[in-house]
């Protein structure tokens, strides 16, 4: 007796879903940018953003997005919470999106959602990710519409990508002028100017004001004596 065999192919994907829960009151970030979507929930705390420079503030109960490729910078404080903080975040390639039929929102943002912002607070498997970014994805794109007057940023070019990591670098282990920053980059003052206005949100002199006290702050609580 014949066996009528057939091959079975199944093709499967494999989307890399990445979650970060931060919990450490005064944890700053340096101007960065991820590939993927950002996705993120209040669930206890604040967080002070600037995203393509544009600042805003998300407080316990807030959902936020970020658009790949946008710079954003964030700092975490606890008022009123003793101290506490919790900050879900979500990377989410946008294959994921396409795979799932989601649409993402049509712009960065931050949308009142405590219900939503509070789900985040257990999320541990990777169903339990998935269920969550399928209601997110949804209401943010109903809370996160296009306005048709704005100028909408698009992400910066490999060029300004690259000045802004030649920045940090530069301001990483030295206190630098302006001047210097501009030299050490080899780039004038008024290109350093308008990328950091543009991207960070920030002057070149408050950039550089802000990266002292960040570096001050994290050797007080390494322990090092205040002089």
């Amino acid at each position: 007796m014949a066996l009528n065999l057939r091959s079975e192919v199944r093709r499967l994907r494999v989307f890399d879903l990445e979650q970060v829960r931060h919990q450490e009151p005064g944890q700053e970030w340096v101007p960065h940018w991820h590939e993927e979507w950002s996705f993120g929930a209040i669930v206890r705390g604040e967080c002070r953003c600037c995203v393509a420079g544009r600042p805003f503030v998300a407080r316990t109960g807030d959902v936020i997005a970020i658009a790949p490729g946008m710079v954003h910078t964030g700092a975490l404080s606890a008022p009123q919470y003793q101290g506490r903080v919790l900050v879900a975040m979500l990377y989410v390639p946008s294959d994921w999106l396409v795979h799932e039929g989601l649409r993402p929102p049509p712009r960065s943002g931050v949308a009142r959602m405590p219900r939503l912002a509070e789900s985040a607070r257990g999320l541990v498997t990777t169903a339990e990710v998935q269920a969550w970014l399928r209601r997110a994805v949804p209401a943010l794109r109903r809370s996160l519409p296009a306005d048709p007057s704005a100028v909408e940023p698009v992400p910066p070019s490999a060029a300004v990508r690259a000045l802004i990591e030649r920045v940090q670098q530069a301001v990483a282990g030295s206190d630098l002028s302006v001047a210097d920053l501009a030299n050490r980059c080899g780039v004038s003052r008024e290109r350093i100017h308008r990328v950091l206005t543009q991207w960070v949100g920030m002057a070149p002199g408050d950039y550089l004001r802000a990266v002292r006290l960040h570096r001050a702050r994290q050797l007080l609580l390494a322990g090092e004596p205040a002089a």
